[in-house]
């Protein structure tokens, strides 16, 4: 029995206002259909979801590259990871500056001695492998520049948990991205890019680089791609045991039992997508909102949701 090609994205999983749903549904819609594509062309799955983050990165609607969130000293500070769930190879950044595509330079250190670079010398890295740096300020909008002037005056933004779970349009954040996606040759890859959470400390590093946490991939088991609250889906390495669960579930029951370990455990809100072994699309959230794609062989059209 062949495995079907298969991709599913995520634009993060927080409350988000019902006049940027259409913005968060095209967007992801437009990454889908772009990461498929490389697919149906014989492409890789880590080809396909570096395609489809770019997508996502260099659209201002999410946080994520360009229109990612400022942190308290004013600074764009982004963190990006990918994993080959063939060689089990990893690849991330952490609070990388001047880069718009952060996931372009997890993907070079998969074919490096190095996992994870932070910081300056994640920019460094970026430079010596030629990805191009970029003005500071290209990465900022004026809407978040807005943002960040006004949790500046009020002093602090409100907990993560509070903009993730609420309705207030005034709190609500921008979405972390994340694909995952299955190849010809059954290759599973996926990967997260985020810009994290709104007026964070500088430095501050969520759960979005880190394997197991807000990414995973295991040709045996599953691709996975988290979102949320980063310091709760760290404390249970969210991803990690998705994809355990496919071991014994289905990819929606996997999806869910996950979920639910998340806020049995640690109270913590997000969502996450996966894809398992068999080329089987799921995905869960607990929070009011996470906008996601995906697209199987077969169909015409990703399948979208908000």
């Amino acid at each position: 029995m062949s495995i079907p090609l298969a991709i599913i994205v995520h634009g993060g999983a927080w409350y988000i206002p019902p006049q940027d749903r259409g913005a968060h549904k095209a967007g992801c819609r437009m990454a889908a259909l772009a990461g498929f594509d490389v697919l149906r062309r014989g492409g890789s799955a880590l080809d396909a979801v570096e395609t489809a983050i770019v997508c996502l990165e260099d659209d201002p609607t999410f946080d994520a590259g360009v229109g990612a969130h400022l942190n308290q000293d004013g600074v764009v500070q982004l963190d990006a990871g990918m994993m080959d769930g063939q060689t089990y190879q990893v690849g991330a950044v952490a609070a990388i500056e001047r880069v718009k595509n952060p996931i372009r330079v997890a993907r070079h250190l998969l074919t490096s001695e190095h996992n994870m670079f932070a910081g300056p010398g994640a920019t460094a890295y970026a430079q010596a492998c030629g990805i191009p740096l970029c003005d500071p300020e290209d990465l900022v909008v004026a809407r978040e520049r807005a943002r960040w002037l006004e949790y500046r005056e009020r002093g602090e933004p409100p907990s993560e948990t509070v903009f993730l779970g609420g309705t207030d349009g005034a709190f609500a954040g921008k979405g972390t991205v994340g694909a995952v996606a299955i190849d010809q040759a059954g290759n599973i890859a996926a990967g997260t890019s985020t810009g994290g959470t709104p007026f964070k400390p500088a430095g501050r590093v969520g759960d979005s680089p880190l394997p197991g946490c807000g990414y995973y991939a295991d040709n045996v088991l599953a691709g996975v791609s988290v979102t949320g609250h980063g310091e709760a889906i760290i404390r249970v390495q969210l991803a990690r045991i998705a994809a355990d669960f496919c071991a014994k579930l289905h990819a929606p029951a996997a999806a869910e039992a996950a979920m639910h370990m998340l806020s049995d455990r640690v109270k913590g809100k997000g969502g996450l997508i996966l894809i398992d072994h068999a080329g089987r699309v799921g995905y869960a959230y607990n929070t009011p909102q996470m906008a996601r794609a995906f697209m199987v062989e077969g169909m015409d059209e990703p399948a979208v949701g908000i």
